[in-house]
């Protein structure tokens, strides 16, 4: 979908609601003229910018957009969806032991830095895992924690495969 259609689709929606463009932009979190651009086709919307469209217009995203990016991020990257879940599990479990889970973001860069400030998406480059635990604090980067969850995987597998050798015998 073209950068005007989008726009188009943004009017449709406004105009269905029932909305001013001053409207939308003040449910939305956005100035006038950023949505003046969008619905002109003058400026294209930051994914994160339309999903704020979206919700202030009670609408999906995929209502506003053509997301076949996210078909050619899912093909380019077919594990990203179960890597992602695997930590949040790894998360939760580390939790559930007790431990506090934080991040700190070591390095970062602006995403269409010629966007207006209010409009700018910040994306992360490096980031630090903070584990805390009875007043003791440890922080990892991501090989580390990559490593740590190696790490634990084996040693549960280790266990199960001791176990199950155990059984077997008896």
């Amino acid at each position: 979908m073209d950068i005007k259609a989008i726009g188009e689709k943004i009017k449709q929606y406004r105009k269905l609601k029932g909305l001013t463009q001053e409207e939308l932009a003040k449910n939305s979190g956005l100035s006038t003229m950023s949505i003046r651009r969008y619905e002109s086709g003058e400026r294209i919307a930051p994914q994160e910018t339309l999903l704020k469209i979206a919700k202030a217009l009670g609408v999906h995203l995929r209502d506003l957009a053509d997301n076949s990016w996210l078909e050619e991020f899912e093909q380019q990257h077919p594990d990203a969806n179960e890597r992602a879940n695997r930590g949040l599990a790894v998360i939760r479990y580390l939790e559930e032991m007790g431990f506090t889970i934080s991040s700190q973001v070591l390095k970062w860069h602006w995403e269409n830095e010629s966007d207006p400030p209010e409009e700018r998406v910040q994306i992360a480059d490096e980031i630090l895992t903070v584990l805390s635990k009875d007043g003791h604090t440890a922080t990892f980067t991501d090989a580390e924690f990559e490593e740590l969850q190696a790490g634990a995987k084996e040693a549960i597998e280790g266990k199960f495969y001791k176990k199950v050798l155990e059984q077997q015998k008896k």
